[in-house]
C-alpha cells in the first residue's frame, strides 16, 4: 500500500477539533471539496458508522468507521474508491500542541492496473490525494476558526 501523511497545527482546543472531526456526517461542512454528505443507516459514531459523499468532481464513494478513539482520532475505510484506486483507508488523529491541536491525517491505498497504475500513481494520483489532504486540513482549520470567532 502507499501511505500519504499531512499534518498542521490548528489554533482550536482538542475538543473543539474532535467535535468536528466526530460528526462523521457532516464533512462537507469543512472538506471543500465534499458538495454533499450524509449518514447510512442508524449509527451516528463509532465503529460501524456510515457515510455517503458527493465529491465536486461529480463521483460519489461510501466510508465506514474502523476506528474510533474517542477525543483522539478517527480511521475508516473507503468503499467503492475512485478507479483506479482500490483499498483506501484513511485516518484523522488528533494532540495537543501548545496552545493549539496538531492534525495528522494518513491515507493508505492500492492502485488497479498494474504497471499502468503504478505509473499513474507516480504521475497523478499522489499529486491529487496530497491536494486532497491539504485542502481537508485547511477546511478544518478555517471551520473552526470562524467558530471561535463567533
Amino acid at each position: 500500500m502507499r501511505a500519504l501523511t499531512e499534518q498542521a497545527v490548528i489554533k482550536a482546543t482538542t475538543g473543539a477539533v474532535w467535535t468536528v472531526l466526530a460528526d462523521f456526517g457532516r464533512v462537507d461542512r469543512w472538506a471543500p471539496n465534499m458538495k454533499s454528505c450524509q449518514l447510512i443507516g442508524e449509527k451516528e459514531t463509532g465503529i460501524g458508522t456510515r457515510r455517503r459523499m458527493r465529491h465536486a468532481w461529480g463521483f460519489q464513494f461510501e466510508e465506514v468507521v474502523t476506528g474510533w478513539a474517542e477525543g483522539a482520532g478517527i480511521s475508516f475505510n473507503v468503499l467503492r474508491a475512485p478507479f483506479p484506486m482500490i483499498r483506501v483507508n484513511e485516518s484523522w488523529a488528533i494532540r495537543q500542541n501548545g496552545c493549539g491541536t496538531r492534525v495528522v491525517t494518513r491515507v493508505e491505498y492500492d492502485m488497479n492496473l498494474g504497471l499502468l497504475g503504478r505509473l499513474l500513481d507516480w504521475q497523478l494520483v499522489r499529486f491529487i490525494v496530497r491536494r486532497e489532504m491539504k485542502a481537508g486540513l485547511r477546511g478544518l482549520s478555517r471551520l473552526l476558526e470562524e467558530q471561535s470567532a463567533d
